[in-house]
């Protein structure tokens, strides 16, 4: 994988608490992949959208259905 420096701005006590899991080493990894998930969340969003401009919006009772069935463990 390549990489880039980058200059950000952050929240102190949230860097504090990412270094207290990860350590100093693994911080950047910690934000990468923070990243990527924040990008394919946005990316689902999008879809979404798109699908319920193109095929309308999800019934209720479809709804109802997938809301009650639990997340996989």
């Amino acid at each position: 994988m390549t990489t880039a420096k980058y200059s950000t701005t952050l929240n102190p006590d949230r860097v504090r608490e990412a270094k207290a899991r990860v350590g100093e080493r693994g911080f950047s990894r910690y934000l990468d992949d923070a990243l990527a998930r924040a990008l394919q969340h946005d990316r689902l969003a999008d879809l979404e959208v798109e699908l319920a401009a193109r095929h309308g919006a999800i019934p209720d009772e479809v709804q109802r259905a997938v809301d009650a069935v639990p997340w996989p463990r």
